[in-house]
């Protein structure tokens, strides 16, 4: 059983408030892989089982982020509560889980693969925005009819495909047609628009081991939903955006 599965069963609140007593601190950037806490550390052990898996790195003065199964929880130093849902800073009216979220995704950013994707460039970049797509989607083809304008505006598109089935599905085969093609941009544009793209070019073995480490990718963020638009601040939109809508986000 995993361990996020453990914690689904037990009595642990859903929706947190916490009072304005001083929780608005700068949030650290401490990242550091050696960080650690014993004391949490333990008594993470003894509710998950001995050989649960995690990740504790500092959020604040208050509480350690807690990574489990690829989500995100905080909890006191002291290791005595443990919040899975919403923290909310009455001060700032800020969800603390999702700030946590936000830091954790930035960092991963910063990590993408970028060679690996399909990647449509602005002329004179000024902004960089990935896109967790699926041909299959609807919405995901609204929002690729938009590739265009957001290229004028400076702001490159990386693709992450996350087709609706594994090696060997429909869904599967016919991101690989397009992700292998001799003109992957002209392609995947295609393949938007008609829902598939004809080809009679054998998918080569890294073809398919990249569309493969492009879902893993998209597990690793926690992402399922798609189109979901993830911001070089870690922040992540699911579902259709406006041109206008994802520029907003960008100058905030």
């Amino acid at each position: 059983m995993k361990a996020l599965s453990k914690l689904s069963i037990l009595a642990i609140a859903t929706l947190t408030f916490i009072s304005p007593n001083g929780l608005s601190e700068e949030v650290p950037d401490n990242q550091s892989p050696s960080y650690s806490n014993s004391v949490l550390s333990a008594k993470l052990h003894r509710l998950l089982g001995p050989k649960a898996s995690f990740e504790i790195t500092s959020f604040n003065d208050y509480f350690e982020r807690v990574t489990i199964d690829n989500q995100i929880l905080l909890a006191s130093k002291d290791g005595q509560h443990l919040f899975w849902g919403k923290v909310i800073d009455t001060s700032t009216s800020e969800d603390l889980i999702e700030q946590a979220n936000q830091q954790h995704r930035q960092t991963l950013f910063k990590s993408i693969p970028r060679e690996k994707l399909l990647t449509y460039s602005a002329k004179e970049e000024r902004h960089q925005i990935t896109i967790f797509t699926d041909i299959d989607c609807p919405f995901c083809r609204k929002l690729h009819t938009q590739i265009k304008d957001l290229n004028q505006l400076g702001i490159s598109v990386d693709y992450v495909m996350l087709p609706r089935g594994n090696a060997g599905s429909k869904a599967f085969n016919k991101t690989v047609n397009a992700l292998c093609a001799t003109n992957p941009q002209a392609a995947m544009d295609s393949a938007m628009h008609k829902g598939h793209f004809e080809t009679n070019n054998q998918a080569t073995t890294e073809c398919i081991n990249n569309l493969n480490t492009q879902k893993a990718l998209a597990q690793k963020f926690g992402f399922s939903a798609t189109p979901t638009i993830l911001f070089a601040n870690g922040e992540a939109v699911p579902g259709f955006m406006s041109t206008e809508d994802i520029i907003n986000i960008i100058k905030k």
